[in-house]
């Protein structure tokens, strides 16, 4: 098992749902083994974390505590670079029986990218990103989002391709021999406002200039019953889930990085 299926096996057990299915089973054993106290405290933790978990005050500030820190900007409100680094997500790519590639949350970074684009803030657009495991018979995440954009306006001579990233970090590795190779001094950065703060935290290390730019933003003002704030949904859980995702990928390249030290 390679070292990018454990990391996603542990994180995955860590998402509030993962977490609460570990303490129901703990709960079972403690059962088995007479310990119905104990038992009882790791079912009762078990529902706590679900309801705090699926709380859509609690996941909206958890979401918000991200994407506030690079918002969204206006495409006239950026300079020229001379890139757009597009970091692959949101793009499901045509497993069977689906015969095209379907976009998904977090797609809207090709349709900003190409806003970008076809407003004259680059010449270039990179786009990074590999499929996380393999798929046979299938070109990359990259490969097809390259078609889309090109669907919407955006010449093939303008895109350049990285295709054998499979996390942030390796998108940020791999993408140093593409900006090498077309002498890239600035990029703006598309992806996620909800992953910026990552991606952002590993794309400023390169020697070049990068601007974050903010797609899909999660959280907005919305005029809806206060009620529905503390009423548990899947939807909270999700956002909870997604948020988790980035906390833990900001703590572990922080812990990675104190390690390598």
């Amino acid at each position: 098992m390679d070292s990018v299926v454990i990391i996603k096996v542990i994180s995955a057990l860590l998402y509030p749902l993962g977490l609460a299915s570990l303490c129901v089973f703990l709960a079972v054993l403690l059962l088995l083994r007479g310990r119905r106290l104990a038992a009882r405290y790791c079912s009762t933790f078990a529902v706590v974390i679900l309801l705090l978990a699926s709380n859509p005050m609690l996941a909206s500030k958890l979401v918000y505590s991200l994407e506030r820190q690079h918002p969204q900007r206006a495409v006239d409100s950026f300079a020229k670079h001379d890139a757009i680094i597009v970091l692959g997500g949101g793009l499901r790519i045509p497993t069977a029986p689906a015969k095209y590639a379907q976009l998904a949350h977090g797609s809207d970074r090709y349709w900003y990218a190409a806003r970008l684009y076809r407003a004259a803030k680059a010449d270039k657009i990179i786009i990074s990103g590999g499929n996380v495991y393999q798929q046979p018979g299938l070109k990359s995440e990259a490969y097809y989002a390259s078609e889309l954009l090109q669907q919407w306006g955006v010449p093939q001579d303008a895109i350049e391709l990285e295709v054998g990233s499979r996390t942030t970090a390796e998108n940020q590795r791999n993408t140093v021999d593409l900006i090498s190779k077309n002498r890239i001094q600035s990029a703006l950065l598309v992806t996620s406002a909800i992953h910026m703060p990552r991606a952002y935290s590993l794309f400023f290390k390169l020697p070049i200039e990068i601007t974050p730019a903010s797609a899909d933003v999660l959280i907005r003002q919305q005029n809806w019953p206060a009620i529905f704030n503390f009423i548990p949904s899947a939807s909270a859980l999700r956002l909870t889930t997604v948020a988790l995702h980035e906390y833990y990928g900001i703590w572990f390249a922080a812990l990675r990085s104190g390690l390598l030290r």
